[in-house]
């Protein structure tokens, strides 16, 4: 479906409103918790939207999925979630000005997750504009910190390139004791753990599914030595709306897909043959376009008619 056809305004106007990236509270003391952003606001002409930066899960038409919120100062007539080039998820008007968008458990979910940002169409009774689009994108996020400072849990779970079996994408979390060993315990969704003392969390799609879903239960960190557990703490595994803008003009004109970055495309190229993790060259999708890319497309100043393009040595 192409949604270039789709009537936008002529005129484009951008308002964004991300949390400023943050490390968890560590205080000192049994317990902590991180103080999180609940709602994100974007404007723009005389419309203002937010959405709530939890999401929650919740079955809709007989399917788990994912459910965010948002909330307009206008009465609304229509919304609907997409992505280039077609519709995704489910987005419907809950009240005169509230909405909520559905993505699935499964394909709809792990393709957000893994980065992709979703459109949301959003129009209204009155104000100006009429219409506008909104983008945002959602990530799991660790938060609800408690217990030992001695364990430290960095906040962000990033998708990367990493190949293994029948698929690309693996979620990568990171945590740190100045301890033997660390675990991770919980009902289910629990992370394969490496490295001492700066540890990789890593999960394939459907643990970090099972880690985010209920979002009610934490995740529980030990550490210790030979002696036993020295430290225990636990966190929560959320997905978050981390990014929200508003445009009232093309939507495909002011968010275009990025192309492949030339650094990363060299990483990616220059890396020694029977390499499997790409994470340290970017993320996910970074990478994805880059391993498709041709040179050519990438150092268009290094081609000319009959010649083929090779990446610049790191």
């Amino acid at each position: 479906m192409k949604l270039r056809t789709l009537a936008f305004a002529c005129l484009a106007a951008l308002a964004a409103c991300s949390p400023t990236p943050s490390e968890p509270t560590e205080e000192t003391g049994e317990v902590t918790s991180e103080a999180v952003t609940n709602r994100l606001y974007a404007t723009v002409g005389d419309n203002e939207l937010s959405f709530e930066t939890l999401g929650t899960f919740e079955v809709r038409n007989g399917v788990r999925s994912l459910i965010i919120r948002a909330t307009a100062n206008r009465y609304l007539s229509d919304v609907y979630s997409f992505v280039p080039d077609d519709i995704f998820g489910t987005a419907s008007i809950i009240s005169e000005r509230r909405f909520e968008i559905a993505l699935a458990e499964g394909y709809e979910l792990n393709t957000v997750l893994s980065g992709l940002p979703l459109f949301v169409s959003v129009h209204t009774n009155t104000g100006t504009p009429r219409s506008y689009t909104a983008r945002i994108v959602i990530a799991p996020r660790f938060f609800d910190f408690r217990g030992s400072t001695g364990i430290w849990i960095q906040e962000e779970v990033n998708p990367l390139y990493v190949v293994q079996g029948n698929t690309n994408l693996l979620y990568r979390g990171r945590a740190s004791a100045n301890s033997d060993w660390l675990t991770v315990t919980a009902p289910d969704g629990i992370p394969s753990v490496n490295g001492r003392p700066n540890y990789r969390l890593d999960w394939g799609y459907p643990g970090i599914y099972q880690a985010i879903d209920p979002h009610t239960v934490p995740l529980n960190f030990s550490a210790g030595a030979d002696n036993g557990v020295e430290m225990e703490k636990t966190a929560r595994l959320v997905a978050r709306v981390t990014e929200l803008a508003l445009t009232d003009g093309d939507a495909y004109d002011v968010w275009p897909t990025p192309p492949c970055d030339p650094a990363v495309y060299t990483c990616y190229h220059s890396a020694p043959a029977g390499t499997t993790d790409f994470g340290h060259c970017g993320t996910y999708r970074q990478v994805l376009r880059c391993s498709y890319a041709s040179a050519c497309e990438v150092f268009p100043q290094t081609c000319s008619a009959g010649t083929t393009a090779t990446a610049p040595e790191l």
